[in-house]
């Protein structure tokens, strides 16, 4: 149980390899692709270790990387930090580069010069740590290899309730954290479902993979239009997770693909079994 984390689970910081840095704008860049990011946070910590840490030199660094950075921004008015970078003994995972522990900074906190300053930085928890049941947390947080998957699932609260709660009835019962650390191929499944949110092939190049979670409704998702692909506008069943993952159907056959892909998660999970050699 983490005391300080809205519903008990801390999704922010959470080991060496896993992190989330959605609520900064992490992931509001035109190209989201995994090699792309990855340099850019690797090239901005870089510069940043050579900023002497003077208000001046600190505020210069972050308006030049905004001024230099494609404005094409796919949420144009949600703001980019331009001060979250790599962090950790190995820099491993993305955080925030004016962290009193983060490198060069020797325990001075200069998150107040940051666009959100260090109160909201100190304060502020996504909707997930909410509207996510601890069970659905945990197993999120467990199944996940890396920051960059991580990062782009775990504020998709609609998304993950609808595939995990269709999973407890499937299986009949509810999920539990153990269910990732006994059983392997468990873990795989849902590892698979979290990576479908980068590789899903029905979300056109036009639409982000990331996520505008906030509730003001700037950017909703939107609807998935079954009227162009069959006569009777007859919806899926998996509607909520096609609409989530940003669907565009271009035939009934690509529908009934896209469920089997559902489907096939589905039943790994049920049987249980250690189908996985690796994952």
């Amino acid at each position: 149980m983490d005391e300080n984390a809205p519903g008990g689970v801390y999704l922010c910081q959470v080991n060496e390899n896993l992190s989330c840095g959605a609520c900064c704008g992490l992931y509001n860049i035109p190209d989201l692709s995994r090699e792309k990011l990855s340099r850019m946070l690797s090239e901005r910590t870089e510069a940043f270790v050579k900023v002497p840490r003077e208000i001046d030199a600190v505020l210069e660094f972050g308006n030049n990387l905004l001024s230099a950075e494609n404005k094409k921004r796919p949420f144009p008015e949600f703001y980019h930090c331009p001060y979250i970078g790599l962090i950790g003994k190995g820099r491993t995972r993305p955080g925030c580069l004016l962290h009193p522990e983060s490198d060069g900074n020797n325990g001075v906190d200069y998150r107040g010069l940051g666009y959100y300053g260090s109160m909201t930085c100190n304060i502020y928890f996504c909707h997930s740590h909410t509207e996510l049941s601890e069970n659905y947390k945990r197993i999120i947080r467990g199944s996940s290899r890396d920051w960059y998957s991580y990062g782009l699932i775990i504020t998709e609260t609609a998304l993950i309730n609808a595939f995990l709660s269709e999973t407890e009835n499937r299986i009949r019962r509810k999920t539990d954290e153990k269910d990732i650390y006994r059983n392997p191929g468990f873990t795989c499944a849902v590892r698979e479902f979290i990576n479908l949110k980068i590789t899903w092939p029905f979300r056109p190049s036009s639409v982000t993979p990331a996520n505008y979670f906030f509730k003001d409704k700037l950017y909703e998702r939107k609807a998935v239009d079954y009227a162009g692909i069959n006569s009777e506008s007859v919806s899926s069943l998996h509607d909520a997770i096609f609409r989530e993952f940003g669907s565009c159907f271009k035939s009934d056959g690509e529908v009934r693909k896209a469920e089997m892909m559902i489907e096939s998660l589905w039943e790994k999970l049920e049987k249980g079994a250690d189908n996985y050699e690796y994952c």
